[in-house]
């Protein structure tokens, strides 16, 4: 990944001050969890944030922490706008009066069309949540427990749990490294895959 791009989504992390996180429409474990991760990692380090799912968050995922925290539509301004998990900018309904162009775009998906200022799209990725637990700390956030909880939840979800022909290595890493800071890898299977 590039680190000078990295480095720019860092500076736009802390100059925010109100940010807004959305998803797309029909949200999956993936959507769900990289908003809930995202969202909570900016809550914890100051931040003002909305974080938004146009068809709220379905059932399976609503035992993850912060889950009461994510609405369907967008109420205010907002010094950066976030899609996370979004192939391009019509997946995310209608969540603001205006469409505006997102600042920052992370994503997983190969069709993305790179619809942001700042796009960080890896196809490589098996979710957009693995993408968001690599460069946490490039981006200047920590994860805790819930920011882990949420990041593994899009792991497991888009691996349907480790089974998808594109599992890596690197995934598998990185969802050792959440559980090492506390998520609960069998409770998630066992709430959203069984």
């Amino acid at each position: 990944m590039d680190k000078d791009l990295l480095r720019s989504v860092a500076d736009e992390f802390k100059i925010a001050q109100r940010i807004l996180v959305v998803s797309h429409v029909r949200p999956d474990g993936d959507a769900i969890g990289s908003i809930l991760g995202l969202g909570l990692a900016l809550k914890n380090s100051g931040k003002d944030v909305q974080m938004i799912s146009a068809d709220g968050i379905p059932a399976s995922f609503r035992h993850l922490p912060g889950c009461s925290q994510v609405t369907k539509r967008a109420d205010g301004h907002f010094d950066l706008i976030v899609y996370v998990d979004c192939a391009d900018m019509d997946r995310v309904g209608e969540i603001l009066e205006d469409q505006h162009l997102p600042d920052i775009n992370i994503d997983h998906h190969p069709t993305n069309t790179l619809f942001a200022r700042l796009n960080i799209v890896d196809p490589q990725a098996v979710a957009t949540s693995e993408i968001l637990a690599e460069h946490m700390s490039a981006f200047g956030l920590w994860i805790n427990q819930e920011v882990a909880t949420a990041l593994l939840t899009g792991v497991v979800t888009d691996t349907l749990g480790f089974r998808t022909n594109n599992t890596s290595p690197k995934a598998l890493r990185i969802s050792a490294d959440l559980m090492e800071k506390g998520a609960d890898l069998p409770s998630l299977y066992y709430q959203t895959l069984i």
